[in-house]
């Protein structure tokens, strides 16, 4: 995270806790010509709404305009979706026993993919159990982690 979204993430965190949701994570991205301030929310054992996304964007509007100052951009509510992305050491501990996906920027045992259950996290690294075998994998040696849904 930016110095910005950790800033934005701190400051929207018991506003939203307050109102039943965990902030997953935030993120400040360019897409296209727009520049898009993603919350990711979740709550606990139920699914989310376009109306739970709009409870927060109303709640932290105000919150996150004076922290952007003047930059144009668009603050964006959303679910973390079923396949979830682990884009912090919060995220990986809730997550553990869970299969994931992860892919690496070097690789590891001759690949640069690897799936499994999620055994271990830390700040800095994970391991993962591919079919009984534990690898353990360094955090910055990760692009992007995510958990599989399984139909």
């Amino acid at each position: 995270m930016s110095k910005l979204t950790d800033s934005i993430h701190t400051a929207i965190t018991k506003d939203v806790e307050d109102l039943g949701y965990t902030v997953e994570y935030v993120e400040n991205v360019k897409e296209g010509e727009s520049k898009i301030l993603r919350v990711v929310i979740d709550k606990e054992n139920t699914s989310l709404t376009t109306d739970d996304c709009e409870i927060v964007s109303r709640k932290i509007e105000e919150k996150v305009d004076s922290l952007m100052k003047d930059e144009m951009y668009i603050l964006e509510i959303s679910s973390p979706g079923l396949e979830r992305q682990l884009k912090n050491t919060k995220l990986y501990i809730k997550y553990l026993g869970s299969n994931v996906h992860v892919k690496l920027y070097n690789k590891v045992e001759d690949v640069k993919e690897l799936e499994g259950i999620l055994k271990e996290a830390t700040e800095g690294y994970i391991v993962l159990d591919v079919e009984g075998k534990e690898i353990k994998i360094e955090r910055e040696n990760i692009t992007c982690a995510n958990t599989v849904y399984e139909f």
